[in-house]
Formats: C-alpha cells, sequence, structure tokens
C-alpha cells in the first residue's frame, strides 16, 4: 500500500504540475555530522517535495528540518518540517525515508505556480528512539516543547469519542481552530486511517498507547 503524502502544517494550495527533481539545484546543507540528509522527490499527487533519509544506525523518534525554494520569479518561501514519530505508526528506521516539505512558493491559493530552480535544506535537529538528540537544541524544542500538549490532545479525542460519540469526536477531529501545531496530531489522524482504511478512533487508540509507552521510556514530555 502506498503511503499518504501527508505534510504537517505546511499545505499544497498551489495547482500541482510535473517537473523533473533534476532540474532542481538542491543543496543539502546539513552541518557535518548529520545522521539525516536531504533530496529532492517527485510525487503525481502534490509535485516536488523534499525527503528526509536517515542515514544513521538507530531509528530517528524526530526531527526538525528547513527547506527553502526558490523559483523561476525569484521568489522564496521557507519551510519548517518539524516531525514527531511518538505519534505516528512506527520511528523512521535506518536508511527509511519520509516526505518533509513539498517544494512549493505560493503564499495563496490564488496565486499561480512557478517552477522551482533551486533549494537548499538542513537538518538541524534528531533525537534517536533511546532518546538521545543530536544537533540544534534549540530546534529541538520546537519538537519536544509541543509533546505533552500533542498528548492531552489526544487523550482528549479518545475521551470525546467515549464520552459523547462519533459523531462529536469526528467534529473535534476536524476542528482546525486550534492550535496548528496541536491540531496535526489529528490532520495525520484522518489522513493516515483514509490511507489505511480504518476507523479514524481505532488509529486514535493505537496511537495514544504508543505515545504513552513513549512517555513512559524517555520519561515526562515536557
Amino acid at each position: 500500500m502506498k503511503p499518504a503524502m501527508v505534510f504537517s502544517l505546511f499545505f499544497v494550495t498551489s495547482l500541482v504540475f510535473a517537473q523533473n527533481p533534476a532540474d532542481v539545484k538542491f543543496q543539502d546543507a546539513s552541518p557535518k555530522g548529520a545522521p539525516a540528509s536531504l533530496s529532492v522527490k517527485y510525487d503525481p499527487d502534490v509535485g516536488l517535495y523534499t525527503s528526509v533519509r536517515n542515514t544513521s544506525g538507530k531509528g530517528i523518534l524526530g526531527f526538525f528540518a528547513i527547506i527553502e525554494p526558490t523559483d523561476s520569479r525569484g521568489q522564496s518561501v521557507p519551510c519548517h518540517s518539524r516531525a514527531d514519530f511518538v505519534f505516528k505508526d512506527s520511528v523512521l528506521a535506518p536508511q527509511a525515508e519520509r516526505p518533509a516539505c513539498p517544494l512549493d512558493t505560493s503564499t495563496s491559493p490564488n496565486q499561480p505556480s512557478a517552477a522551482v530552480v533551486k533549494a537548499v535544506g538542513a537538518v538541524l535537529w534528531v533525537q534517536f528512539e533511546d532518546g538521545s538528540t543530536w544537533g540544534d537544541a534549540a530546534s529541538g524544542k520546537q519538537i519536544l516543547s509541543l509533546r505533552s500538549r500533542k498528548l492531552a490532545f489526544l487523550q482528549e479525542l479518545v475521551a470525546e469519542y467515549y464520552d459523547k460519540g462519533e459523531k462529536s469526536f469526528n467534529a473535534m477531529l476536524n476542528d482546525q481552530n486550534r492550535d496548528p501545531r496541536i491540531w496535526s496530531v489529528a490532520g495525520c489522524l484522518v489522513e493516515d486511517a483514509k490511507s489505511q482504511r480504518i476507523p479514524a478512533i481505532n488509529l486514535a487508540k493505537t496511537r495514544l498507547e504508543a505515545a504513552q509507552k513513549w512517555e513512559s521510556l524517555l520519561g515526562p514530555f515536557q
């Protein structure tokens, strides 16, 4: 089964058109010794995107990366990729890849797309499955500081289903008025449940149990 292409906190709003990754001059500016690398890929559903590969020998539990594409008009729009596998199905295994950011420079749905001609990106922080970290601590804080709120939201989602029923649960699941950094947990649930063809509540319970196990292993989330 092809995995769902989900970009947390970054949505492709422009018309997707075919473009060859080889046409993009890409620079991976990750610091020397980084345990992950970046590259440009293409998917017919989302167009060009950057992918993160785990080049270490350990599973990656979370990472922070910044990618900045520039189009033929000279317009650049940076994308911050915050991946936290505490709230996903599994860690990023050694040599495995996952999407980081679409290479898109549109800033509104009404703005026409332009061909991306170059991009630069860097993996700035990584946490491994054993709890150890690599990289810039300030970048890592952008992920670690949200874990307790994301866990609380996931607990609230599951409780909503059992206390008020599926209709109320679905309404909460699709309520995007929350902090988008927290709501991304629900956004991924919706997309992944569709991709896996299972009820969202089943996936929510599985991910809540997994997140609680990670907290027991790593210590209380911040």
